[in-house]
Parts: structure tokens; C-alpha cells; sequence
């Protein structure tokens, strides 16, 4: 019932961190599922298509950073609702840590991200991998997940838990002095074939200090009965919009491919297309006209980057449809919007 969302609790995190970045909220003010009166309810859960837009303006706002990781300090305990209080209420860590990999949707989109426990009797691994979107999106979310399990780890035991081992299956960013300190060790792998934070026994099998008996059944009913109210903000329409926009990031975008995230066949969902008076073709072109634009007008990305973010082959591609949108080059868009913000407002020199 939650694939293709996430919590939001989450995505209220998302946009405080956005809004910290100094980016106006008022560019996201088309996504339906971002609005106060909607992140105010517990319950609601928000399109995964509009969580990886705050990502990627975070990961625009900070390139090449690990920003991922170093929002974790700006989340203490309860940010992320009842998952936190499950993560961190029983015998240890390890119990803990189980119990929240089961009840991953309570936080995350079930659909998008995998977590998996190890365990070898001297070391405790947690591994996590999440959708094939846009690389520096996928990297940011690779390094915050490993980020929640290590303050989530702290926060648990009681203690400033050490790392045996972290493993990220990304190049190492421009700032690896950070997550150094962020991580606190120097055993971190890049490049690995998976995202990982690894653990001595020791320090995770130990009885967490404020655990309570019967505390841990309470929390998992009340999850039980917390994602059987969960209800998703977006309508049919604006539901097949947000994971048509996940497809196109995933480089997925097929007929076949959406109908079955929506649980429909093709033919129905060419049908269902047909009575709100669309169709595929014309869905694709406005899901990628709509994302185009916003980065053509609010980022500086290489032309490169926005063809491969919005699933075009090439940049002669995106210019041939950007010129039929808007009857104009990228190149002439953006020369546009820069004389525009260099035009000084008449009057504002007025004393």
C-alpha cells in the first residue's frame, strides 16, 4: 500500500534541511504532497518522486559533498517518528536494529530501499541499498542511511559507538576529511559493491541502558496499526505522475514497467490514461518538459546532466525538445533569466 512513498516524518526533515540550505521553498510549491497542511499529518505519506526532488536540490545545493551523511547531526531522536523509539527500546542494539529493518516502511518507501543484517559472532554489519535515480541523489541517500544507523547506534547504547568498518559504494567526495569525523574512523571503503556500517559485537550486543520489558510489543502494535492508517496525499493521476517521474529517473520509463508499480495492466492503464484525456506519450513529455525547466531556470548543470537527469539520449535531444516547448535554445533561456536577475528593479536605488 506505501510503495512509492515515504513518511512524513521524513519528507518534513527533507524540507527543513532544504529550507537550512537557503533555498526557497516557494520553487517546490507545484508538488501537491509538499504543503504544510500536509506534512503536518502523521499520517500521510508523500510521493518518493517528490522526496528525490528535495534530494536533489539538497545534493545541487551542496555538489560533490557528503551532505547525506552530515544532515544525520541536524535529526536527534523522535525526527523520525515512531521508527526511532523502535530503533532504540529493547535488549540491544542488534534486537533493535532487526526489529527496525522489518518495519522500514514506517520511514522509508518499501519498494526503493533494502536493509539486510549481518551477523558472524564477532561483528555486526547493517547494508542498505536503495533505487538506481540520479547518481549524486543515490550517493547522498547512501551516505545519510549509514549516517541514521550510526547516530541511531549512539543514541541506542549510550555511548559515542566507533565504526569497525564503513563501506560505500560511491567514489570518495571532495570533503572525505568530514566523514572521517563524522564517521569516526579512517576504515572507510569506497567503491565497494555494496553500502555498509559495520560494528564490534561487543559494542552492539550490550543491554541498552534505558530499555523497559514490554515496551518494544507496545511501539510494534502501534506500527502495525500506524501503516494500516497510512494514507498517501496524491490522487490516482498524481500518483501515476510521481512514479512515472521515479521511472524516468530510473531510466525505466516503459508502458509495462509503471502499469505494474500501479498494479494495472498496460491496457488499463492506456484506458485510465484515456478518460483524464491524455496518453503515455504526451505524460512523458510533461513529466520531462516540467523537470527540464525547473533545472534549465534554477540550476547551473551542464546540458550533459540535464539530459541524463530527465532521460534524454544527448544533448541534441534536450535541445530539440526544449525548442519545441518553448521555441527557444537552453542556451537562450538561461542568458534570459541571467540578464533578468542582473536587471536592477526600478526605484530600488531611490533615497
Amino acid at each position: 500500500m506505501n510503495e512509492g512513498t515515504i513518511s512524513a516524518h521524513l519528507a518534513r526533515f527533507l524540507v527543513d534541511s532544504v529550507r537550512h540550505s537557503g533555498t526557497s521553498l516557494g520553487r517546490f510549491a507545484h508538488l501537491p504532497d509538499l504543503g504544510p497542511e500536509v506534512l503536518r499529518d502523521d499520517l500521510t505519506r508523500v510521493s518518493t518522486p517528490s522526496a528525490l526532488t528535495l534530494w536533489e536540490q539538497l545534493t545541487l545545493t551542496e555538489p560533490g559533498s557528503a551532505i547525506g551523511a552530515l544532515v544525520t547531526g541536524h535529526a536527534p531522536i523522535g525526527t523520525f517518528g515512531l521508527w526511532d523509539y523502535l530503533v532504540t527500546t529493547g535488549g540491544n542494539f542488534i534486537e533493535t536494529m532487526k526489529r527496525a529493518v522489518d518495519y522500514l516502511e514506517l520511514i522509508g518507501d518499501p519498494a526503493g530501499e533494502k536493509l539486510q543484517t549481518i551477523e558472524d559472532g564477532k561483528h555486526f554489519t547493517i547494508r542498505h541499498a536503495t533505487g538506481s535515480w540520479v547518481p549524486d541523489v543515490v550517493e547522498a541517500i547512501g551516505f545519510f542511511s549509514l549516517g541514521v544507523y550510526l547516530t541511531r547506534a549512539r543514541a541506542a547504547t549510550g555511548r559515542p559507538v566507533v565504526p569497525l568498518r564503513v563501506a560505500l559504494s560511491h567514489r570518495p567526495p571532495r570533503e572525505h576529511r568530514q566523514l572521517i569525523e563524522f564517521f569516526g574512523t579512517r576504515n572507510i571503503d569506497f567503491d565497494a559493491p555494496f553500502n555498509s556500517i559495520t560494528f564490534h559485537d561487543d559494542d552492539v550486543r550490550a543491554p541498552l541502558p534505558k530499555a523497559q520489558p514490554g515496551l518494544e510489543q507496545i511501539l510494534m502494535r502501534h506500527a502495525d496499526l500506524t501503516l494500516a492508517a497510512s494514507k498517501p496525499v496524491l490522487h490516482w493521476h498524481d500518483r501515476f505522475r510521481a512514479i512515472l517521474a521515479t521511472a524516468i529517473h530510473e531510466d525505466t520509463a516503459s508502458l509495462e514497467r509503471v502499469a505494474q508499480r500501479l498494479a494495472m495492466s498496460p491496457r488499463t492503464l492506456q484506458r485510465r490514461l484515456g478518460e483524464h484525456g491524455t496518453n503515455w506519450r504526451e505524460e512523458i513529455e510533461a513529466v520531462r518538459q516540467r523537470h527540464t525547466m525547473d533545472l534549465l531556470r534554477t540550476t547551473d548543470l551542464p546540458l550533459q546532466s540535464i539530459a541524463a537527469r530527465v532521460g534524454y539520449s544527448d544533448i541534441r535531444a534536450l535541445r530539440r525538445a526544449v525548442q519545441r516547448w518553448e521555441g527557444q535554445s537552453p542556451h537562450t533561456i538561461r542568458n534570459t533569466l541571467s540578464r533578468l536577475r542582473k536587471t536592477p528593479v526600478p526605484g530600488t536605488n531611490i533615497r
